[in-house]
C-alpha cells in the first residue's frame, strides 16, 4: 500500500483561506498532512471536517502551533514541546504495510530573537534517535537552505531576508542529512529548484520531507504544489513524497 505525505504551511492558521487551502489538499489527495501555523484549533478542526481527515493537534511555545490531519489510524502521539524550540515537534504514530510509521512535523525558527535553525535542529535529531531503527519521516517548514540548492533572486520586499540566509544559510539541513535523512524532493528531482516560498514569486526552498534511510528505500515520487489556487491559498506552496 502506497503512502502519500504532505507538508504545508497554511499562514497565520489560515484565516480566510481555508476553503482555499482545502481545494489544494483535496486535490493531492494525501494520507497524511503536516500542517504548520495552525494558530487557532477552532481553524485546524474546521480544516480537518473540510477534507475528511482526522486531527492531531499540538500547542507550541509560541503561537504558530502545529498539526497533523490523517486518513490513517493514529496509534499515538506525543507533542514535544521542548525549551529550546520556537514551536514544537509533534510526533504520531500510525500503522503502514502493517507496522509502525512515526511521523513527525516541526516549524524551525525564522532567525528572530537570534534563534536559527541550526540551534534546533539537534534537538530534534536527539528526539528521531530514540526512534532510529524504525521507520520515520520529518515534514516541515524549516526555515533553512540545502547546502547544494541555489536561490533565486530575491524581490524587494525580501531583500532582508536575503541578508538573513547569507549569514546562516545551509548548516540545519547540512546536520539533518549528516545524520543520514535523505531529502525526498532533492532525491526525486535533482535538478528542479523546488522554491516554495513566497507563494506569489517563489525564490526558496524552505519546505522539506526527509525520509530516513528505511523509507528513502520506498520512496518513489516527491514534489510540490505550484498552481495557481495554492499561490492564493497560503504564502507557501505545499511539498509531497509518495512511499510504496
Amino acid at each position: 500500500m502506497r503512502i502519500k505525505v504532505l507538508s504545508y504551511n497554511i499562514l497565520n492558521g489560515g484565516e480566510r483561506r481555508l476553503r482555499g487551502i482545502a481545494g489544494v489538499i483535496r486535490a493531492q489527495a494525501p494520507d497524511v498532512v503536516a500542517v504548520l501555523e495552525a494558530n487557532r484549533r477552532v481553524n485546524a478542526m474546521i480544516l480537518a471536517r473540510m477534507v475528511g481527515m482526522r486531527l492531531v493537534f499540538a500547542k507550541a511555545n509560541s503561537n504558530f502551533h502545529v498539526a497533523w490531519l490523517t486518513r490513517m489510524p493514529v496509534t499515538g502521539s506525543v507533542n514535544h514541546r521542548l525549551p529550546g524550540l520556537t514551536k514544537t515537534l509533534l510526533e504520531i504514530e500510525v500503522v503502514w504495510n502493517g507496522a509502525p510509521l512515526g511521523l513527525y512535523a516541526t516549524h524551525l525558527a525564522g532567525g528572530s530573537d537570534g534563534i536559527l535553525p541550526a540551534d534546533e535542529i539537534p534537538l530534534i535529531l536527539d528526539v528521531l534517535r530514540q526512534r532510529a531503527d524504525r521507520p520515520h519521516l520529518l515534514a516541515g517548514d524549516l526555515n533553512a537552505i540545502h547546502p547544494d540548492d541555489d536561490i533565486g533572486p530575491a524581490p524587494v520586499e525580501f531583500q532582508r531576508m536575503e541578508q538573513a540566509i547569507d549569514s546562516d544559510p545551509r548548516q540545519a539541513i547540512r546536520d539533518v542529512l549528516a545524520a543520514g535523512y535523505v531529502d525526498c524532493f532533492r532525491a526525486c528531482q535533482p535538478d528542479a529548484p523546488g522554491y516554495t516560498f513566497p507563494s506569489e514569486r517563489p525564490w526558496l526552498r524552505l519546505d522539506y520531507i526527509f525520509a530516513c534511510p528505511v523509507m528513502a528505500r520506498r520512496l518513489t515520487a516527491a514534489g510540490y504544489v505550484d498552481c495557481p489556487k495554492a499561490r492564493r491559498a497560503s504564502d507557501h506552496l505545499p511539498v509531497w513524497a509518495q512511499f510504496a
